[in-house]
């Protein structure tokens, strides 16, 4: 991946997180009718990651792992510079690794990136992917990849997030033009595949909230291709990093951009995680590191593999005892304790992000992501990523599983079978959020947990919350895997709510 690309997306993505997490304001949740779930398969997934197999990495058998947590789907990218390094000369080492670890169609969603050392405007192995020379050249390339991985993968996607120029350097017609050669290509090659949109990095404030700093852009995109796209894709996939809170309104923000279009499509996400390193004040006084990156990389880190020093993170290391905890705690060696805390943190997100998500009516989740390389400290995506992540691999196999694999674990085994999920009002404070999730061939399921400041909120001492219900038996388990008295009394459940999210097994 070129560096300085990595650096301009880093303040494009990470610096919104902040920026959306402070700006939001707390909406009551209008309920959303539940949403069949017209989408196969599992709705909890885990993306493999930005580069797979490529340019130094030995492509990853992570689907077993993937399989064992609770997942039952995968986002790979992979690029055109992969699969046909030279015209008309396609190599499959790649791709055929994954196809080999899919069982299902609907257990992967292949996304693939125009970008191409000789056959893209932009001459480039992977980042930014720009519009083909010749579009005959791209059907080909989408048309026999397609075909190559005909009956075993169902969901293809065209780039992502190109409303970002680090993710498209063309137009946005071009990107439409695009589009419809791809859509053409994929159904011409497998016509019972399905084109998931590249769709949007999400990152807009809802209408009535503030705006986030350059969502003009994303939205001027955003309104084009819904607009002009509608009958060339299957799919729409809206990634939900920020802040999580804002996600139901998101969601509907979209599904009314489809309506006004005149059609209405299945929405996922394949990329979510938090929160993130800007997300914290304390840590935007840093923001000058992802320009002083960006001003002194250069040339192609994706082609040789090379790296600079990211000016300052070494700095902040030679000084981490005396910065800030919410700064310390994405660093690598940091305090047990700070450690400890960023591990519960990130707990409470997954689950918080994922039952808003479903509550909205998107369909299918993927976390961003199973692996990520630390292998260098001072590397700025290693302070703001380098901790949310699911596994350690080494020479292709897995070596080591995080903190958020369990979180992961015992998240996808309450949700397992979840069709729906709506939220259940609590006037007595509105900071309590409730929901109820109705699940295939099992008693439905409660998930509470109240709002708080994200990093000092579970310095509060958890509050008692009365439920109506007319279950006989109930027991209560935390994200962070702690058992939670729950009492039953007069058509009540009685149990104490933190800010960490609880699920609540019911049964007659």
């Amino acid at each position: 991946m070129n560096r300085a690309i990595i650096a301009a997306v880093l303040i494009v993505v990470a610096g919104w997180h902040s920026v959306a997490r402070q700006q939001a304001r707390s909406q009551p949740g209008q309920e959303v009718p539940p949403l069949r779930n017209s989408i196969s398969g599992s709705r909890l997934g885990i993306a493999w990651g930005m580069i797979y197999g490529f340019p130094l990495q030995k492509p990853a058998v992570f689907m077993p792992e993937l399989r064992r947590l609770g997942a039952g789907f995968t986002k790979v990218n992979l690029f055109w510079s992969q699969l046909e390094p030279e015209k008309g000369h396609y190599n499959w080492q790649a791709l055929d690794p994954v196809l080999e670890q899919i069982q299902s169609p609907d257990e992967a969603v292949l996304a693939l990136f125009s970008s191409s050392p000789w056959a893209t405007q932009k001459s480039t192995w992977a980042f930014p992917p720009s519009p083909a020379k010749n579009s005959e050249d791209y059907y080909r390339f989408i048309h026999d990849t397609v075909a190559h991985a005909r009956g075993r993968i169902r969901y293809f996607q065209n780039d992502s997030e190109p409303n970002n120029p680090m993710f498209w350097s063309g137009s946005k017609e071009e990107w439409i033009r695009e589009l419809r050669t791809f859509y053409k290509a994929v159904k011409d090659a497998d016509p019972k595949a399905e084109v998931v949109l590249g769709g949007c990095d999400g990152l807009f404030g809802p209408p009535g909230q503030r705006a986030i700093p350059g969502q003009e852009r994303v939205l001027d995109f955003l309104d084009y291709a819904l607009k002009e796209a509608g009958q060339y894709f299957d799919v729409f996939d809206i990634h939900l990093y920020a802040d999580p809170y804002t996600i139901p309104a998101r969601v509907e923000f979209i599904r009314q951009r489809m309506a006004a279009a005149g059609y209405s499509k299945p929405m996922v996400s394949t990329e979510y995680n938090g929160p993130g390193f800007f997300e914290f004040p304390a840590n935007r006084r840093y923001f000058g590191l992802l320009q002083s990156w960006s001003q002194s990389l250069g040339g192609s880190g994706a082609a040789t593999g090379a790296r600079n020093e990211p000016a300052g993170i070494p700095d902040l290391y030679r000084q981490m005892a005396s910065l800030a905890p919410e700064t310390q705690m994405f660093m690598m060696g940091c305090p047990e304790a700070l450690e400890r805390k960023l591990q519960r943190l990130q707990a409470r997100d997954m689950v918080i992000r994922n039952v808003l998500a479903f509550s909205a009516g998107v369909q299918r989740t993927a976390f961003w992501d199973m692996f990520h390389d630390t292998s260098k400290r001072d590397d700025l995506t290693t302070l703001l990523y380098g901790k949310l992540r699911i596994a350690e691999y080494k020479d292709g196999l897995p070596s080591n599983s995080y903190y958020l694999a369990g979180v992961f674990q015992r998240m996808a085994a309450a949700l397992n079978g979840v069709e729906s999920i709506r939220r259940i009002p609590y006037p007595a404070r509105e900071s309590v959020y409730v929901f109820e999730g109705l699940r295939r061939n099992r008693p439905a399921l409660v998930v509470a947990w109240e709002r708080r400041d994200t990093f000092s909120g579970e310095d509060s001492p958890a509050i008692p919350v009365e439920l109506e219900s007319n279950s006989t038996r109930a027991a209560g388990l935390d994200a962070l895997g702690h058992q939670v008295p729950v009492r039953i009394k007069d058509g009540h459940l009685n149990l104490q709510v933190s800010v960490t999210p609880i699920f609540i097994e019911t049964g007659p």
